[in-house]
């Protein structure tokens, strides 16, 4: 089953938002400045991450998550 990165981005809140799933009935976890991670209520499984003052931290170019598969997202120019 194939599945997708979703990407969200408020600027008013300067929040990114990135889930592997679903975003329903998960609760965020701390796990950096800024950084937290959502899981799934019941089953801890990741689900995705929250990234406050997402500008503030550099944007895309200063962004490292530890994901299972050492995914880097960075921007491109």
């Amino acid at each position: 089953m194939q599945k997708n990165l979703e990407i969200f981005y408020d600027s008013e809140t300067d929040i990114l938002e990135l889930f592997l799933e679903e975003p329903t009935n998960c609760y965020f976890n701390e796990i950096d400045d800024d950084l937290f991670e959502g899981r799934e209520e019941g089953t801890n499984k990741l689900i995705g991450f929250k990234i406050f003052n997402f500008r503030r931290r550099g944007g895309m170019k200063n962004i490292k998550i530890p994901l299972p598969v050492n995914v880097k997202i960075e921007a491109v120019n």
